[in-house]
């Protein structure tokens, strides 16, 4: 670091010009280094400069301290140059400087020692003074005039630097950073703690407005899923990324907050101030796509699972609150919860997937896939809809797999009339090939949880294998069934690479844990498109083939969007059966924060979900 002091006598000024600026001197312009005359009388020096994040302290031979600052909290005059002044130096007395930085102190030398007096008073400005971290001294770039070098005293006293307290700072972003939209990552550097697995002394983390923090760690088998945990799990807000650094997903366009504060073990925080730190940054409203989103029905409650009833009603999942919702045909919320169910919210379990049965013109069947409370289990169960109102639930699928992480839940009717039901690995990636475990599959069971005689592996002796449609998944948040053709769609979510789309067959094992991402290993179906880094993708949905509101570019393509950067993707499909990969391209470039769920509404339009509304899909 550098720093610039000025020297100018209180009685007679002289200035000289130099290609690095003015520097002040006496009118008798006396020596300008090494020895010089004594002073005929004693006066005082003001030394100023500027420094970043430095105490300066100036002593006596005694070792006391004659004047000190300490450039905290000050504004800069220049890019990590922060004003700082000593006062009241008197001239024929021995100083020493010190500048005191990040824990280390640089004696302040000028040639070959660090004592010196002034012989005059005045101010001194010895222009950038740089603190060389391998020599541990600060030298100046223009020596002061008129003053005399004495003796090296090269030891170090005592309290220059305080007792060690825990710190931490935020690296980047910078403060009032512009950041694209997208996944944003924080960096950031601890002094005097330790980040370590839970029990001990870590991180904790406020995002925006939300008064419950994340748990950062840092120990010996941190990694990402375990890394950051709110209310003791992973969830796919804000990623454990290195010891040092996370990342936050979801957020949208505008200003944000992220305030860290360190904590002992037993969760309580630190209180010196030094341990805590907030960084303000705003989040780019990025550039217009294809398509764009307008806000339909904002204000709700992480609205998952949007199922159209025939009557042109929209039902749809609170995740968190347990509340299955009614939006009525002037897309008015009814005040009146459908159905209320108890339910685990812990990480990804929660009020997940909602279905209504083809027939429900009929028989009013709505048919919802949640985590028990407890999170004893996963359960598909069936509800009879009456004027608005839900009524005699009916198990049809019971005891699946559960986990804080990798719940599945997307539920849907296929074309055949069976109901879909997709299962993640629970958090065990072993279970995804065993045929004896419902978790890491794709079933396919009748309206009432049996399994059909026509799936792929009827015949095998297991109960659960009868009910498989399709194995090797990992964790998946959509599927859909292509209007045209008939196929299944998926999109599937990667550890920290290869997201994938795939296209689901009957007996179709597409590699997890074994590969993933294109493989090319026969033994596994590999995706029509994998992405790498994540960006955690969601629903699902194609354009049908007579749609009159989207280009006729659009019709038969696939449209899914993504959580991390709130994106929607297009792909454009190929080949006669339309199974191949034409292109893909982004057309919605996000904005909204993380996108959810997708229906295709009954004026012909796409409508998506975030986590606090519902909005229509509409071509620029």
């Amino acid at each position: 670091m550098h720093y610039l002091i000025s020297l100018k006598a209180r009685a007679i000024l002289c200035y000289l010009t130099a290609a690095a600026g003015l520097v002040g001197s006496l009118t008798a312009c006396p020596g300008g280094g090494g020895e010089s005359s004594s002073p005929s009388v004693t006066a005082s020096v003001a030394v100023s400069g500027t420094v970043a994040g430095t105490r300066i302290v100036a002593m006596n031979d005694n070792d006391q301290i004659l004047a000190q600052d300490d450039t905290a909290g000050r504004a800069a005059t220049a890019p990590g140059q922060f004003p700082f002044t000593l006062i009241d130096l008197l001239t024929a007395q021995n100083l020493r400087l010190f500048f005191v930085s990040n824990g280390m102190v640089f004696p302040f030398y000028l040639g070959s020692t660090n004592v010196f007096s002034f012989n005059a008073g005045g101010q001194s400005n010895l222009g950038f003074v740089t603190m060389n971290m391998a020599t541990g001294r600060s030298t100046p770039q223009f020596p002061p005039q008129n003053f005399t070098t004495k003796p090296e005293n090269p030891s170090l006293p005592p309290g220059l630097i305080p007792a060690a307290v825990p710190t931490v700072s935020v690296a980047s972003p910078l403060p009032g950073a512009s950041v694209p939209v997208g996944p944003v990552s924080l960096s950031f550097a601890v002094q005097h703690h330790t980040i370590g697995n839970p029990g001990s002394s870590h991180l904790h983390i406020y995002l925006d407005n939300d008064p419950v923090a994340y748990h950062f760690y840092g120990g010996t088998g941190i990694d990402v899923d375990n890394g950051v945990l709110y209310n003791g799990v992973h969830t796919h807000f804000v990623h454990w990324n290195t010891g040092a650094s996370f990342e936050i997903f979801g957020l949208p366009s505008g200003s944000h907050q992220v305030r860290l504060i360190l904590a002992d073990g037993s969760h309580a925080e630190l209180t010196n101030p030094e341990a805590a730190t907030t960084r303000i940054f705003t989040v780019q409203l990025p550039p217009s796509g294809d398509l764009q989103l307008q806000p339909v029905l904002t204000g709700l409650n992480f609205p998952v699972g949007l199922a159209l009833a025939p009557d042109g009603r929209l039902f749809f999942n609170e995740r968190l609150t347990g509340n299955i919702r009614i939006i009525n045909q002037q897309w008015q919320l009814v005040n009146t919860p459908f159905c209320q169910i108890s339910v685990a919210t812990s990480g990804e379990q929660g009020l997940l997937g909602l279905a209504l049965d083809p027939a429900f013109t009929q028989n009013h069947f709505v048919y919802v896939y949640y985590t028990a409370s407890g999170a004893t289990m996963n359960r598909v169960v069936r509800y009879t809809e009456s004027s608005g109102l839900c009524s005699q639930e009916t198990v049809i699928l019971d005891s699946l797999p559960v986990n804080s992480i990798h719940n599945g839940g997307i539920i849907q009717f296929g074309p055949d009339g069976k109901l879909y039901v997709v299962i993640g690995d629970a958090g065990n990636s072993a279970n995804s090939q065993s045929l004896a475990s419902l978790a890491g599959k794709i079933l396919r069971v009748n309206s009432d949880g049996s399994a059909p005689s026509d799936n792929p592996f009827f015949s095998n002796v297991n109960a659960n294998a009868k009910k498989v449609f399709a194995l090797g998944i990992r964790n998946s948040y959509g599927f859909t069934f292509h209007g045209h053709t008939g196929h299944l769609w998926q999109t599937e979510n990667g550890p920290g690479d290869s997201d994938e789309i795939n296209r689901i067959t009957s007996s179709g094992n597409y590699g997890w844990p074994t590969v993933r991402g294109i493989a090319g290993n026969p033994s596994f179906l590999d995706p029509i498109l994998s992405y790498t880094p994540t960006i955690a993708p969601t629903g699902i949905l194609a354009i049908p083939e007579n749609s009159t509101v989207y280009p006729s570019a659009y019709r038969n393509n696939l449209l899914f969007t993504a959580w991390n950067d709130g994106r929607i993707r297009r792909i454009v499909l190929s080949g006669a059966d339309l199974t191949q990969l034409g292109t893909s391209s982004t057309s919605y470039n996000g904005g909204q924060g993380g996108l959810l769920s997708l229906m295709l509404g009954a004026d012909g339009y796409v409508y998506v979900s975030n986590a606090g509304g519902i909005y229509r899909i509409i071509p620029q």
